[in-house]
């Protein structure tokens, strides 16, 4: 059977999650940053007035309008400029089939999200993947990304898995500078001070495209819902590549629903972010080096002596379970999601237990 797939396939290495096992009751899972808090209650009626009307029986709205509508008029845009997609990774999969074609170069700092070189790879057209190394204090390395050129430069901002931010001007600077497009991946950025999304930089930058998600700051990871946002040009031609019904009636109404329910998404933010910089504190104090974090989870460096890998596996021995990388700068980390105060607390007391 194998001589009947693409002769590239076999040797692909796929993306791997986070582990998302059969929790039990008393599982914390700590380890794909999802949101510890549910999201908004008004979802409740959004999806019942669905399930009254019927209309699941019909095929749901090819652009997501509504959703497009009110993203567009809280940055001023266009509806069409934004692609509603499956997630965000449908968004960077659409992204990339647009524009990587044979002998081109994708370039992006490293560590970054592993689905950029995955996403190279399953092209299948002998692109290049150009990984820039961070500095050494986890921070992108500016002066080296910014002599590399392409077609296609992708950044997260802020930065996963480390969830440093960087400086807006440098980030347009390199946006400025570079030939081809550019992604800034912002599935954390409602985790950030007010202001740092490059959103409101796309009628500057004819080259600039965001990403954004609604399962981190709206909770929806279960649904999938993301979007794209760059010009009409550019949209219009990734919108040619898209599945006809790609996202379907309940997952629109509930991202509605949650979009728009501005109170409850500051709300639960605030908790995020107070919890983070009190988790942040306490594992300082028992000797992590821990960068700061603009996003829902940390990336420590234990103490002198403790090793990443085996902390992360006696921590799911005890049914908490984090994220370890085992390659790179990363291999000297764990990343750990930011929980419910609950949650933080036992993680707190089972890693003073551990170590």
């Amino acid at each position: 059977m194998e001589a009947l797939v693409r002769k590239e396939l076999p040797a692909f290495k796929p993306y791997t999650p986070g582990e998302q096992p059969g929790l039990s009751a008393s599982t914390i899972k700590l380890n794909t940053n999802e949101n510890p808090y549910p999201p908004s209650p008004k979802i409740k009626e959004a999806v019942e007035k669905v399930l009254q009307t019927g209309v699941l029986r019909k095929y749901p709205n090819y652009h997501s309008r509504k959703l497009q509508e009110l993203i567009a008029k809280d940055y001023d845009l266009d509806p069409d400029q934004i692609l509603v997609t499956n997630g965000s990774d449908e968004a960077l999969r659409l992204l990339f089939q647009a524009l990587v074609g044979p002998g081109d170069v994708v370039v992006a700092p490293d560590p970054t999200y592993s689905f950029y070189p995955v996403l190279t790879e399953q092209m299948m057209v002998g692109a290049t993947y150009k990984a820039v190394p961070l500095k050494s204090d986890l921070h992108f390395d500016f002066d080296s990304l910014g002599k590399e050129q392409g077609k296609l430069l992708c950044f997260a901002h802020p930065n996963a898995p480390t969830g440093v931010e960087e400086p807006k001007d440098k980030l347009l600077n390199l946006v400025k500078n570079f030939e081809g497009v550019v992604l800034s991946d912002e599935a954390y950025i409602d985790f950030t001070e007010p202001n740092s999304s490059l959103m409101t930089e796309i009628g500057n930058h004819p080259n600039l495209v965001v990403s954004r998600t609604f399962s981190k700051s709206y909770a929806l990871a279960g649904l999938r819902v993301g979007y794209l946002v760059g010009s009409l040009e550019v949209i219009s031609w990734i919108r040619k590549l898209k599945d006809s019904y790609n996202v379907g009636i309940l997952e629109q109404v509930v991202a509605e629903a949650s979009y728009a329910d501005k109170e409850y998404f500051l709300e639960k933010r605030t908790l995020v972010i107070s919890e983070r910089n009190k988790l942040k504190k306490e594992l300082e104090s028992l000797g992590f080096f821990i960068p700061t974090s603009s996003t829902n989870f940390l990336f420590c460096k234990p103490k002198s002596g403790v090793s990443p890998e085996s902390l992360y596996l006696q921590l799911k021995n005890k049914n908490i379970l984090i994220r370890y990388f085992s390659t790179g700068i990363s291999k000297d980390y764990i990343r750990i999601t930011i929980g419910t105060a609950e949650e933080n607390t036992k993680l707190l007391e089972t890693i003073r237990s551990l170590i």
